[in-house]
This record gives C-alpha cells, sequence and structure tokens, in this order.
C-alpha cells in the first residue's frame, strides 16, 4: 500500500544534535518529515494508551450483565448458536 504523502511546505531548523538523534532513528528511505511524523504518532498513540490507563484506574464501571441491550444480544448469540447446532446434527 502506498503511504500518502502530502507536499512539502515548510523548513524547520533544529540542532545539530536533533539532527543526528532523528538520523540515529531514520529507516531506509526516509526523510526527516517522515522521521517526525513517526514520532509524533507513537507519542499520539502512547499518550492514548496513558489516556485509557487513566480511565481504567479512576472510572467507575456498570457491569455489563446489567445491560439490557448486552442482555439482549448475549440471549440472540445463544438462540442463534442453538439453532446452528441442530441445523449442523441434522446433515
Amino acid at each position: 500500500m502506498a503511504k500518502k504523502t502530502n507536499p512539502l511546505t515548510e523548513k524547520v531548523l533544529v540542532s545539530t544534535d536533533t539532527k543526528q538523534a532523528l538520523m540515529s532513528i531514520r529507516e531506509p528511505g526516509e526523510r526527516y518529515g517522515d522521521v517526525i511524523e513517526r514520532v509524533l504518532q507513537d507519542r499520539k498513540r502512547q499518550d492514548f494508551i496513558a489516556h485509557l490507563d487513566k480511565i481504567a484506574e479512576e472510572g467507575e464501571f456498570v457491569p455489563l450483565e446489567s445491560d439490557p441491550e448486552y442482555a439482549a444480544l448475549k440471549k440472540e448469540m445463544r438462540r442463534e448458536s442453538k439453532h446452528r447446532e441442530a441445523g449442523a446434527a441434522v446433515r
């Protein structure tokens, strides 16, 4: 799958140390902009995971079994499973 690229529009000035750091994590064929984009995507992923962890630690949750919609779905899945098993036994 080809990567969608945006036209280059800006120059970013970085220190020599930052350039060296970018070079050290650059993969073959990547431009510096690609490296920066990859690092930013990794950061977004880490922030999202941290957000989910915070919700898991601090959130108040209701058991699924107390949700009527979940109970109806579960009942329907059991009913369909029984029909499939009965159909397989007839063959």
